[in-house]
Order: structure tokens, then C-alpha cells, then sequence
């Protein structure tokens, strides 16, 4: 694995982290189903193309497009 990928799974995990942290405090339910949550969202798609340099966003950053997508129902029209 070259070095720019170690940086980009790093960067990958250490926002989810933030962000599954985030909703497990803001939506009362545990870690398990926070990160399901996440995990099931387009904005951690997103996330997880390199394509999108989401990556190089903050956390918060993150979570906020999560929130948005949650209270829209999508990430249409936010990121296109």
C-alpha cells in the first residue's frame, strides 16, 4: 500500500469515527446502529471515493452533509 492510499484509509476511518461518534450522542442510539446509520448513507459513499476529496474535509463537515442528506432524504443537489 503506498502512501497516499495509507493517508487516504487513515483520513477515511478517522472521520467516520468523528462523525458515527456524532450521531450516536446527537440521535441517543448506541455505536453499532450509529455506524450502520452511516454506513448506509450516501454521504459515506461519498466518503469513500476518492474522487469526491470528502476526505479532506473536517469531520464536522462531514457530519453536517450527513445531516443535511437525513433531513432531505438525499445528497441530490448538494453535491452534484
Amino acid at each position: 500500500m503506498t502512501s497516499a492510499e495509507n493517508t487516504f484509509q487513515f483520513l477515511v476511518e478517522y472521520i467516520t469515527t468523528r462523525v458515527v461518534e456524532w450521531i450516536a450522542r446527537d440521535e441517543n442510539v448506541g455505536l453499532e446502529e450509529a455506524l450502520s446509520r452511516f454506513h448506509n448513507s450516501e454521504t459515506c459513499e461519498k466518503l469513500e471515493q476518492r474522487s469526491t476529496d470528502m476526505y479532506i474535509e473536517s469531520p464536522g463537515y462531514v457530519y453536517d452533509v450527513y445531516r443535511d442528506e437525513m433531513r432531505r432524504g438525499t445528497l441530490r443537489g448538494l453535491t452534484d
